[in-house]
């Protein structure tokens, strides 16, 4: 399935939205999205992050579907560098599934960057040109219209899926990539790997188990999980008893974020 080569008005992004003022402060504010040069989609009272993909990739009426969390802020002249890095990719590899900011290969190097408030630092290795990974962070997750073929509707929730559609791709014989781009993830602590999160890992783990170990972002998926076990006691510890040490948090500005690191 051979790429056409894109231009920034190629793009609509696609948020599930629980949170306006959230939304209002990150998504919506980047500066594209703002002037309406790129449209934005957004759901609210969504089943699972991939019924929310495979509904936008179903009826896109742009080329390229750009999947992003409400808390991420896409700073002036992205879309310009998306296009560039796609450009590019898609003469190396004209058959790639899914392109992300950030992800890890099979060796769980990290490949590509991403500011996280959380952290209150850049986080990954940045890279230069796409690299190839195994998983992808959800935050910013980019596929072909009507590409539906990657997305499992049966995956519960709002967790894992950037593992899964990597590996679905790889099903087809189709490599996933980290790209070169310049992301604020304006993310909340991590309080919890429980829930959600850990239903997400059961279903995830269990489909690919003839594939064990993946590596993810966060916790691998193993046959069985004992680093999701460990980390789940750390996360609580964490949140509890650690609070961060830096001077970032939700009430920073994104936009500030993105001059101070020149993104724009």
């Amino acid at each position: 399935m051979p790429s056409p080569s894109p231009s920034p008005v190629d793009f609509v992004v696609v948020s599930p939205t629980n949170d306006d003022r959230t939304l209002e402060r990150c998504l919506a504010a980047s500066p594209e999205i703002r002037s309406g040069d790129v449209p934005l989609r957004v759901v609210r009272e969504a089943r699972s992050a991939n019924n929310v993909i495979a509904d936008a990739l179903g009826r896109a009426d742009r080329s390229f579907v750009v999947y992003a969390h409400q808390d991420v802020y896409f700073p002036a002249g992205f879309f310009a560098r998306l296009s560039d890095a796609l450009s590019t990719l898609s003469e190396q590899d004209p058959t790639w599934a899914v392109a992300g900011a950030i992800g890890r290969d099979a060796a769980r190097r990290t490949h590509g960057t991403v500011w996280s408030t959380d952290r209150g630092m850049v986080v990954g290795e940045r890279i230069e040109r796409a690299a190839p990974v195994e998983c992808l962070d959800e935050c910013v997750l980019i596929m072909r219209a009507g590409d539906l073929s990657l997305v499992d509707l049966g995956l519960p929730g709002f967790h894992l899926y950037g593992v899964d559609l990597v590996q679905m791709g790889r099903l087809q014989g189709r490599q996933s990539y980290a790209l070169p781009l310049d992301v604020v993830h304006h993310a909340k602590p991590i309080t919890s790997l429980g829930g959600g999160y850990a239903q997400g890992h059961r279903y995830v783990r269990q489909k690919w188990r003839a594939r064990l170990p993946l590596v993810t972002l966060i916790a691998p998926l193993e046959r069985v999980p004992w680093k999701l076990w460990k980390m789940r006691v750390g996360v609580r510890i964490r949140a509890r008893f650690s609070p961060a040490r830096h001077a970032y948090g939700q009430h920073s500005d994104p936009r500030a974020i993105a001059r101070e690191l020149s993104y724009e």
